[in-house]
């Protein structure tokens, strides 16, 4: 049996995001042999090892890294340094890992990953789909649609990586040139990956930014058909006024944790009105019937 290895790395911040993550990925591998690979930092040893006991057949390793040379790279509001651990499993994962597939914790897993965890790279040392979002980066020489990726799901070839040294640019860059990161870690890959990514198809890596808006529940159920992962980029279910109508996902495997945490991490009553609006708005792309009466009574141009 083909073992997959799988990434991904979080904080005491992405706690609950992380086990919707991970229950995704064990939902959809009941047959298939995988190893996590993992950093979590302010995560106690005795959770770790329950991390370990859910997996059960697969195999979990954690590593540990200094938080403190990762607070030294940019960083917004809406970051912490967690988001440049990826860049340091090529260090860490055993020389015998030859490809490693790294996921965002913010990702929802759809199908089993093993024709993705399979896909020739050309050569390449990195497969990723182009961020629709950022589009281009002019501060990093990136002025053609098409070629700014998104990092938050990145297939590896850790053979060509290592050698070329990716990670030791990267780094270096980050900290050399501050000035251009826009969206931390992932401006630094592609300042040093320029042309040198193979270009993966969306289904790999389905961003918010690639959902088509005013689709019904039943339209959108229907396009995560042949979706391998879904990314929650920009609006994130567990923000009360997500309007990700794909959160659903989230949800569904956040209940398989017996965490005590809130639904939402920023729960306010004075966004209750917005939140109806929302949801109000939703209900209208789902009632056929009820869009049928609107177009009828609305006023037509002359």
């Amino acid at each position: 049996m083909k073992t997959l290895h799988l990434a991904a790395a979080f904080d005491q911040h992405y706690r609950a995001p992380f086990y919707a993550w991970f229950y995704s990925v064990l939902d959809h591998h009941a047959n298939t042999s995988v190893h996590f690979h993992l950093i979590a930092t302010g995560i106690p040893e005795t959770e770790k090892q329950d991390i370990a006991d859910i997996a059960r057949k697969h195999r979990v390793f954690f590593y540990n890294i200094d938080e403190a040379f990762t607070a030294r790279f940019v960083l917004g509001s809406k970051w912490t340094p967690a988001v440049y651990y990826r860049l340091f499993f090529p260090f860490l994962v055993p020389p015998a890992v030859e490809r490693l597939l790294y996921l965002d914790v913010d990702t929802i897993v759809l199908a089993d990953l093993t024709d993705f965890y399979s896909l020739d790279l050309g050569g390449k040392p990195l497969g990723a789909v182009y961020d629709n979002y950022v589009i281009t980066q002019p501060l990093l020489g990136i002025n053609e649609p098409g070629n700014y990726f998104n990092s938050g799901v990145m297939l590896m070839d850790l053979n060509q990586w290592r050698q070329t040294k990716i990670s030791e640019q990267v780094i270096d860059y980050l900290l050399k040139y501050p000035e251009t990161i826009r969206f931390v870690d992932q401006c630094g890959l592609n300042a040093i990956l320029v042309n040198a990514w193979k270009k993966l198809d969306e289904r790999y890596n389905y961003l918010y930014s690639y959902v088509p808006q005013e689709r019904s529940f039943g339209e959108l159920k229907e396009l995560l058909r042949d979706k391998y992962v879904v990314h929650f980029t920009l609006d994130r279910p567990w923000e009360m006024l997500c309007r990700n109508r794909l959160r659903f996902l989230y949800f569904e495997y956040r209940k398989k944790w017996n965490g005590r945490t809130s639904k939402y991490t920023d729960f306010a009553w004075s966004k209750v009105p917005a939140w109806l609006r929302i949801r109000a708005i939703e209900f209208y792309f789902d009632t056929p019937w009820i869009r049928m009466i609107w177009r009828a009574l609305k006023p037509k141009r002359s």
